[in-house]
């Protein structure tokens, strides 16, 4: 029996063709951190294609490293930020504003670079909102949806949202609450800890009544349950001051994540 030689070939896997495919693969199954390793070999193989740049800072971004993909542009850019095409500058302004370096945005949506002037009227926006100027947010997005019927919807609805919000003064949350003890966490909407705060100085001060009318001014009983009272009653004074500077930031919060959340979406 004649034997023949069996010639075995290999496909080197680590080529360009495959880890292009494999990069593809990964990005498109949202395993972002993977995907940024393999485009990383990909700009390493082609340090000029655009494409393989874009999509290991887009994989860098949705994985969370942002640090690495604003890195990552400076390396490609250096000093030369307004030399990026109109993709790329979309992906660091994405990158800073999550980065919350609101000053970096600021003067690079100033300077000449290739980002469209509706693109430069979103981040303006979008900062606005981060600074908590909701109501100037609400204003630029009404007059750029005026003029320009392909403005995001999602930032104009959120703009119009912030502005609506009513925040909370803790002057007059303290205000209530000196007058009537518990109103300053109603005036919050923190009913339950307005009610209790209530229930606490009443109850005190009524019982350091009983004690001092069955006693006299020298009642431990009253004076005891009198300086409860009063801790109490500064408390909720204190604590509803508290609660109003948390609504407001549980408010700001809202609208940050937002804008968060639109900032990361494929809408800008």
């Amino acid at each position: 029996m004649a034997l023949y030689p069996t010639f075995c070939y290999t496909q080197n896997l680590y080529d360009r063709e495959h880890s292009q495919k494999y990069a593809e693969y990964l990005f498109s199954s949202r395993q972002h951190t993977l995907a940024a390793e393999e485009f990383e070999r990909l700009v390493y193989f082609d340090r000029n294609n655009i494409s393989f740049k874009y999509y290991l800072v887009k994989s860098y971004r949705l994985s969370g490293d942002l640090n690495s993909g604003i890195i990552r542009i400076y390396s490609f850019y250096g000093s030369s930020l307004d030399t990026m095409p109109q993709i790329m500058a979309r992906e660091f302004v994405k990158l800073e504003l999550l980065s919350d370096s609101l000053s970096t945005v600021r003067t690079f949506i100033q300077q000449k670079n290739r980002l469209s002037s509706e693109n430069k009227t979103v981040v303006q926006s979008c900062d606005l909102l981060l600074i908590g100027n909701y109501k100037q947010a609400n204003l630029l997005a009404e007059d750029a949806a005026g003029k320009n019927p392909d403005f995001p919807r999602d930032i104009k609805i959120l703009s119009e949202k912030a502005a609506r919000i009513k925040f909370k003064s803790p002057v007059i949350a303290a205000g209530f609450s000196a007058i009537i003890p518990g109103t300053g966490k109603f005036y919050t909407k923190n009913w339950t800890d307005g009610v209790v705060s209530m229930l606490f100085v009443v109850a005190n001060g009524w019982q350091a009544y009983r004690g001092f009318n069955d006693h006299g001014v020298r009642s431990g009983y009253g004076w005891t349950f009198a300086s409860l009272s009063a801790s109490f009653y500064i408390g909720n004074i204190f604590g509803a001051v508290k609660a109003a500077k948390r609504y407001n930031k549980n408010k700001k919060n809202e609208i940050d994540n937002q804008v968060f959340d639109f900032v990361r979406s494929d809408n800008f």
